[in-house]
């Protein structure tokens, strides 16, 4: 099944200079996933009841190719690409009013036992019965994280609107931590092409959080700790930086 929405690009999604921004797009992702998994019959709300279990964000990665402006017409594709033991990946293709694709992105999810909070088969949750993947658009993986030291930028601390449904910190909010280490000034000069998030563990409502930050072949990379824990690892590349990627 491929879910296909005709939207606008709002103001609240939009950047200073009144493009769809990146926090935008993964806005879009997030409930253009949220929209099929409603769709199908699996979304976090008739997880939790069925199964005791709920759906987290265990890689997302975006690529941008154009840049939508405000209120110009775009279209979001969203489908399931693959399912694994453990593991569902669903890709979203937004496009401009002429077709042309302007980003696109890959998620991966895994299902959440909440009593255990260990991560369950997908066969328990009945998803793989049900679906027949779709094939993606654009080749798409995910990045093998460089574990090395990063010099720490700073710390911020979880509060109440940084928390959804799920009592956790919400995907969206660690794209903010990240692109929230730069100025106007820098990301207006070096537009973000490319976009990367793993979330290793779970943050909650009053954790502080330690933000790392280094450049490393190309790319800045970012490494988000609560305490001695490894919350999640990131990487961005800027627009007309070229990097070797290690897949």
């Amino acid at each position: 099944m491929k879910l296909t929405k005709k939207q606008k690009v709002s103001a609240s999604a939009t950047d200073s200079l009144a493009n769809m921004s990146v926090v935008g797009i993964y806005q879009t992702v997030e409930d253009a996933v949220t929209e099929l998994l409603g769709e199908l019959g699996f979304d976090n709300i008739v997880m939790k009841k069925k199964y005791d279990t709920i759906w987290v964000f265990a890689k997302s990665r975006i690529s941008i190719f154009k840049n939508i402006a405000w209120n110009e017409t775009f279209y979001s594709t969203c489908f399931i690409s693959s399912i694994t033991n453990a593991t569902v990946n669903v890709d979203i293709a937004i496009k401009s009013k002429s077709e042309e694709l302007c980003a696109y992105s890959r998620v991966e999810m895994c299902a959440l036992d909440l009593q255990t909070e260990r991560i369950k088969r997908i066969s328990a949750v009945g998803i793989a019965d049900r679906i027949m993947p779709e094939k993606p658009e654009i080749d798409m993986a995910f990045t093998r994280f460089d574990r090395s030291e990063l010099p720490e930028y700073g710390q911020v601390q979880v509060k109440y609107t940084s928390i959804d449904f799920s009592r956790h910190t919400n995907n969206i909010e660690y794209v903010r931590f990240m692109l929230n280490t730069y100025s106007v000034r820098e990301l207006e000069t070096r537009p973000v092409k490319e976009m990367e998030i793993l979330y290793t563990n779970q943050s909650f409502e009053g954790d502080v959080l330690t933000i790392h930050r280094g450049s490393l072949e190309g790319k800045d990379v970012f490494l988000l700790q609560k305490e001695a824990k490894v919350v999640a690892r990131g990487e961005i590349v800027f627009e007309n930086e070229k990097i070797r990627r290690d897949i």
